[in-house]
């Protein structure tokens, strides 16, 4: 079983700027288990896998983290 992430101060900051730039990432349930969904601007992109409901909150702040570095450049 997946252990729960910590979300750090550079995590809060990154989704406090990818919510600004109009960048959302957030968990759609299947019938399967959950997906992560990117909604950047109107661009929506959905996980092939599924998830558990601790492993899909892990991978929102990950996604959340990885999308400002590479956008904003941390």
């Amino acid at each position: 079983m997946a252990k729960a992430l910590q979300p750090t101060y550079k995590h809060r900051i990154a989704i406090q700027w990818c919510i600004k730039n109009n960048i959302k990432v957030y968990v759609n349930p299947t019938k399967r288990g959950l997906k992560v969904e990117i909604n950047n601007r109107g661009n929506k992109i959905i996980s092939p896998q599924t998830y558990t409901k601790t492993e899909a909150n892990n991978k929102c702040w990950e996604l959340y983290l990885y999308i400002y570095k590479k956008y904003f450049k941390l």
